[in-house]
């Protein structure tokens, strides 16, 4: 009886890397949905310390209010610092999708693992003519990945590429 088994190592050097990627924007309408969404919640704040300092002008509405500009400010800043770092990139056997300005977080999600990938647009989205691709893997109770921004055509073009377990031939 022959023994077949193998177990070679694997060099750190060996293995592929993804910050090399060249990763794909999502679309500049996703900022603009971003930013309405968040001058309405603005709004709402402001209406709400206007009544407050209408009926009661003290120290701790200014206090309020000084935070509210300064929270309000950075979020802001975030919004248009968090449109330049958002990417995704398709490769032969999964998907790459890389968020966050102050906390960088890259997602990479074997096709094999993906259980089904769904398309979604709000109100805004609509309006703004963009999706939100949404990845599911097994085990979760959410998706996995949400790419924000897409142009419906695109959405639907590299979730068919994914569902046909990355034929990216569809770009």
């Amino acid at each position: 009886m022959e023994n077949s088994f193998t177990n070679h190592q694997i060099l750190s050097s060996d293995l592929p890397r993804y910050e090399s990627l060249v990763l794909e924007p999502i679309s500049i309408k996703q900022r603009t949905k971003a930013l309405i969404g968040l001058t309405l919640w603005l709004m709402v704040i402001t209406v709400g310390l206007s009544i407050w300092f209408y009926y009661e002008a003290n120290f701790l509405v200014y206090y309020a209010a000084v935070a509210g500009i300064l929270f309000f400010g950075f979020q802001y800043f975030l919004i248009f610092k968090n449109q330049e770092v958002y990417g995704y990139a398709l490769r032969e056997r999964d998907i790459v999708f890389r968020r966050g300005f102050l906390f960088e977080k890259t997602t990479i999600i074997p096709f094999s693992r993906i259980q089904h990938v769904s398309i979604s647009q709000g109100i805004l989205d609509k309006s703004l003519k963009i999706a939100t691709l949404q990845i599911y893997t097994a085990g979760g109770s959410g998706s996995d990945i949400n790419i924000p921004g897409l142009e419906p055509q695109r959405a639907t073009a590299v979730k068919e590429a994914i569902v046909k377990e990355g034929d990216y031939a569809a770009f």
